[in-house]
């Protein structure tokens, strides 16, 4: 008994020490397979696999082979004499281990080649071979009899790389010893896990891929949306239009407040645009807020965000415009339309860059940069009560004034010609210019709804156009602020410039009943200042109550 014993101990410690072994290399590659399930680059998770081989399986020689496309490939693309881009074939993607000193390793293997190697890999089965160097068919097959001879290399071993039935590629490896079978079982399992991790990372590259594509078409149709509807070129070439341009240039790349007053209708919203593109902010969005179009009672949601349940009918939480917009711009129009305790709420965010959502008490910093726009007077608005001068101040740090069309005369012909082009593409239709005559109703007219009447105007006689010369005829309404041509038959004649600035200013009056300042009242109409207008009032003798003569 004692002798049976001693005689198998030396093969139980054996046993033991195979099993510890094959048990360390098991963790070590659960280890590297645990890594590569987090690894997102395809030559990194190669290299994994490769370099676990060579340290943990003691392969002397470990290559990869995925299936792609020649067009796929690195090393194909460079090679003349791949034609075809659609081909599907394995590629030799990794390598590791003794470097090759004579020969040089299968680099592509179609579908239809022939040979051990090609013949050993295209099976899709695993693969062991313990004595390699004596089977004559290895020896003679160019590149593989060199490197067997020159490295002693005794057992090979191939595996393939399949993700659920999909073929990804193969992996093989040379050693200069017979390999376990139960080490060439675990690399089965290894195998498994270093195929999906391959996948994985490919699949990663395809979604890196399309994304970085959707951004570049992304960037392109806002670029197209852009140039349709004006955001990336103002139209116009007029003195009073490169004098907002230079102011817009000199803003535009600092953090100052904005604030943009002028007429309806004259593109303030554009002037907001350049103004963000112009800045180190134009990565982030442009958030846009009309205050006169919501309604009162969640405007301050609307600004502000509110919490689930802060309010009947608040279901779920709301990110509001001042969050959207953090890191970026927020251009709120119309600003002189804000309640009274919405301005208090908008001051503070401005002073102390924070914000508390409707129905919590969770300071939330941000950082915007604020463009406001409004067409009335708020220096006339803060001396009547209904907007706080502390606001006022606080905006109107840089405010720019866009010129009513009146004012920009010369750029008429210029938008004709740009809305002519953009109808012409909506519309479908030939449409060149428009006749002499419409040229001159337009240049003649004041345009109280500014660029946005105009492109109503022209869209209409667009639409009448039976040929490419578009006549305005009679869809240019009838105003009294319009410029009559002296001297033309049944046409009074010319007043003096004085004579005509007081007329207009007493119809002005007359339409809004007597009143100079607040909504509707004439200087509003008129587009100016109402000092500047009481100023011209006592220079040309008007009466304040404004009776027409």
């Amino acid at each position: 008994m004692r002798t049976e014993a001693s005689s198998d101990l030396p093969n139980a410690a054996f046993a033991r020490t195979a099993a510890e072994i094959t048990t360390a290399r098991l963790d070590v590659l659960r280890g590297v397979t645990r890594h590569m399930a987090t690894v997102e680059d395809l030559e990194t998770v190669l290299r994994s696999i490769t370099t676990a081989l060579v340290e943990h399986a003691d392969a002397t020689v470990a290559h990869i082979f995925l299936y792609l496309r020649d067009d796929e490939c690195p090393v194909c693309r460079t090679r003349a004499s791949i034609t075809s881009q659609s081909q599907r074939a394995l590629h030799l993607v990794a390598a590791g281990g003794v470097p090759f000193g004579v020969g040089e390793p299968v680099h592509r293997i179609a579908s239809d080649a022939t040979g051990p190697s090609a013949e050993l890999i295209l099976t899709r089965t695993a693969v062991l071979l313990q004595n390699v160097a004596d089977d004559d068919r290895w020896i003679r097959e160019p590149g593989m009899g060199a490197l067997l001879r020159e490295l002693g290399i005794k057992g090979l071993v191939c595996h393939p790389l399949d993700v659920h039935g999909e073929a990804v590629g193969a992996m093989g490896y040379l050693t200069r010893h017979a390999v376990d079978p139960q080490v060439f079982d675990l690399l089965g399992i290894f195998a498994d896990q270093a195929a999906m991790a391959i996948k994985s990372a490919q699949l990663f590259a395809d979604i890196e891929r399309y994304k970085n594509r959707l951004q570049i078409e992304n960037e392109y149709l806002q670029d197209e949306i852009r140039a349709e509807s004006g955001f990336d070129h103002i139209i116009g070439e007029s003195a009073a239009l490169r004098a907002v341009l230079l102011k817009v240039r000199q803003v535009a790349g600092v953090e100052t407040t904005v604030l943009l007053t002028g007429e309806t209708g004259t593109g303030k919203e554009l002037i907001a645009r350049a103004l963000h593109d112009g800045s180190e902010r134009k990565g982030r969005p442009l958030i846009k807020m009309n205050c006169g179009a919501i309604p009162q009672g969640i405007v301050e949601s609307e600004l502000f965000g509110h919490e689930k349940g802060a309010f009947t009918g608040a279901i779920q939480k709301r990110i509001g415009r001042f969050e959207l917009a953090d890191k970026g711009t927020l251009f709120m129009d119309e600003v002189g339309e804000l309640p009274l305790d919405t301005q208090v709420k908008l001051l503070r965010v401005l002073q102390e860059k924070e914000l508390e959502r409707v129905g919590s008490t969770r300071p939330i910093t941000v950082d915007v940069r604020l463009i406001a726009a409004t067409n009335r007077d708020l220096e006339n608005e803060v001396a009547e009560g209904r907007f706080r001068a502390d606001l006022f101040y606080r905006l109107n740090v840089f405010p720019i004034r866009i010129p009513p069309l009146r004012e920009r005369v010369r750029d008429i012909p210029i938008l004709v010609d740009h809305f002519l082009a953009v109808f012409q593409r909506k519309m479908g239709k030939s449409l060149e210019r428009v006749d002499d005559k419409s040229m001159e109703q337009l240049e003649r007219y004041a345009w109280p709804g500014n660029i946005r009447e105009l492109q109503n105007v022209l869209e209409r006689a667009c639409v009448l156009a039976n040929g490419p010369i578009v006549s305005i005829g009679d869809t240019l309404r009838v105003s009294s602020a319009a410029i009559p041509a002296g001297g033309a038959p049944g046409v009074p004649p010319l007043q003096t410039l004085e004579d005509s600035e007081r007329a207009h200013i007493r119809r002005a009056l007359a339409a809004a009943g007597g009143r100079v300042h607040g909504p509707s009242g004439a200087a509003e109409l008129l587009g100016i200042n109402p000092s500047t207008l009481r100023s011209r009032m006592q220079k040309l003798g008007i009466s304040t109550k404004g009776a027409p003569a």
